[in-house]
């Protein structure tokens, strides 16, 4: 049914007329060239995307990296286990502005886990939190399928991205992570500008590292899920309070028993994890950190468990790949 606004009997006068047949033609072609200008836009993007100069990828150890002070988001596979591949960001807005959306979805409490949320509603879930874009995390952790996963869902969902998750999906176009089946885990970091100390930097990285291998080291996954399975009930309920109050999805198993074993063992600052904040005294927690250590299977996180944190000095002046 047409909806002009004209009575039938208007119509019939109208129809006819030659001058409103070639004013059809010219609707019906401006239909088509729009078409057109789209599906070529969509071309573009594609071409873009599969033919962009690729993104200069360094190979890097913790030292190397937590020594940096990147200008630029700098990308580096991560020495002893090149299937991490870790982004350091010159500031904390930036890594917000391309990894809130992403945490949004995968991990962050009372939030769907089958929806991406558009700008208007991740805004509202990062001011319900109390947070900004900059402290909604301070580092971010992602498999490799979680991350095809975002993306797959934002393009069902007609999701408009902004310029950094666009560049964060030609990233993983790149490294091969947007096919089925990839392996991998993209850990981040900011830069050690105000409000980020150098310690802070260093710790951050550590807590991050054991994530990536977390994704990347099948053993150690089952290692971390049977020390989880070994805990009391009254310990696992302790760890996930904390972790509730941090804002993870706390009925995710999977997530708690990871975060679990990065704060037990590999954030050795009582800024960011302490006996306090899980109800324990200080000897029963070293004791669970202890048994950790002690069991872990030999691989080379192993030795950073015990191992002094490399904090810089970072570099005065900031440095790219």
């Amino acid at each position: 049914m047409l909806n002009d606004g004209l009575d039938p009997d208007q119509r019939i006068r109208i129809l006819p007329q030659p001058k409103q047949k070639k004013a059809g033609i010219s609707v019906a072609f401006g239909g088509v060239l729009a078409f057109v200008c789209v599906v070529l836009l969509a071309a573009g993007a594609w071409f873009m995307l599969k033919h962009a100069p690729p993104i200069p990828i360094d190979t890097e150890t913790e030292a190397q990296i937590d020594a940096a002070q990147p200008c630029d988001t700098n990308v580096s596979r991560f020495a002893p286990d090149p299937e991490i591949v870790v982004l350091d960001f010159p500031n904390l807005t930036i890594q917000g502005l391309m990894l809130d959306r992403v945490a949004a979805l995968i991990e962050k409490a009372h939030l769907p886990r089958n929806q991406v949320l558009d700008d208007v509603d991740l805004r509202e879930a990062i001011y319900n939190c109390g947070d900004t874009i900059e402290s909604y995390y301070y580092g971010h952790d992602y498999k490799a399928a979680d991350l095809a996963r975002f993306f797959q869902l934002a393009a069902q969902q007609n999701i408009t991205l902004n310029a950094n998750e666009l560049w964060l999906k030609r990233l993983l176009n790149q490294l091969g992570w947007l096919d089925p089946g990839a392996v991998g885990a993209l850990i981040t970091l900011p830069a050690a500008r105000p409000p980020v100390t150098e310690t802070m930097r260093a710790v951050i990285l550590h807590h991050e590292i054991s994530h990536g291998a977390f994704y990347t080291v099948p053993a150690y996954e089952a290692y971390a899920e049977a020390f989880w399975d070994s805990l009391t009930d009254a310990d696992r309920a302790a760890f996930t309070s904390f972790l509730g109050t941090e804002g993870y999805d706390t009925h995710n198993t999977n997530l708690m028993l990871n975060e679990a074993q990065a704060y037990l063992v590999f954030t050795p600052d009582a800024q960011f994890f302490n006996a306090k904040v899980v109800g324990m005294p200080q000897a029963q927690l070293d004791t669970l950190r202890e048994g950790y250590i002690a069991n872990m299977p030999n691989f080379w996180l192993t030795a950073m468990a015990t191992e002094t944190l490399p904090v810089g000095p970072a570099a005065k002046t900031c440095t790219t790949n």
